[in-house]
């Protein structure tokens, strides 16, 4: 996977075979510290972590976000790549987006079940009117969802259901600042003229 030339410059280096590549790696949290793990990049691009703060974690084979968020980061959806880090040659620690590890890295992250709103969710379908939960943002139509698992003929999700994903505090909210995200790559787009994204775009 990574020629000898690529990992001199690294330190603990388990393993290098044509599936995977294991190596030390960690995360530090200003307030508890630095949290080690083991991590292997795999030839087809997924990246897992074992987690080894103490002898019976249970956090193996997790994802980088996940281990970042057990470490204690926050934003870790967006800034894991900056918030692991691996040990150079010489015992200092180097961010994985300043390494060669990520060259065959191509998941993307898919967003929690449960996490707030995003300006791509909520919107009408442009045939029936009805209010849907279009996560693609060029999903405008009940027929577009995949595996053609709502119609038109569906009626609307339920109230109740909608605090799952929307304010914790009331289900009928139709967005605030406290539930819906005002600025993110998953919800700016730099082909859109609204003047909310092209600020954001702008400010990148």
């Amino acid at each position: 996977m990574f020629t000898q030339e690529e990992l001199i410059q690294f330190h603990g280096v388990f393993r290098n075979s044509q599936e995977f590549l294991e190596i030390d790696c960690g995360c530090t949290n200003p307030r508890y510290g630095d949290t080690p793990g083991k991590l292997r990049v795999y030839i087809e691009g997924k990246i897992e972590i074992d987690c080894t703060c103490m002898d019976n974690c249970p956090k193996v084979n997790i994802s980088p976000i996940e281990f970042a968020r057990h470490a204690g980061r926050t934003n870790a959806h967006n800034n894991w790549k900056s918030q692991i880090w691996v040990f150079s040659h010489d015992g200092h620690k180097i961010a994985l987006w300043r390494t060669c590890l990520l060259k065959y890295h191509t998941h993307i992250f898919q967003r929690p079940l449960r996490q707030v709103i995003h300006r791509d969710e909520f919107l009408r379908c442009s045939q029936c009117n009805k209010e849907r939960r279009f996560i693609l943002r060029n999903n405008r139509r009940c027929s577009d969802v995949p595996n053609h698992s709502l119609t038109c003929d569906d009626g609307e999700e339920r109230g109740s259901r909608k605090v799952c994903r929307g304010c914790p505090r009331d289900s009928k909210c139709g967005g605030c600042e406290k539930c819906v995200c005002f600025g993110c790559d998953w919800c700016r787009f730099d082909d859109c003229n609204c003047q909310t994204c092209v600020e954001f775009i702008m400010n990148m």
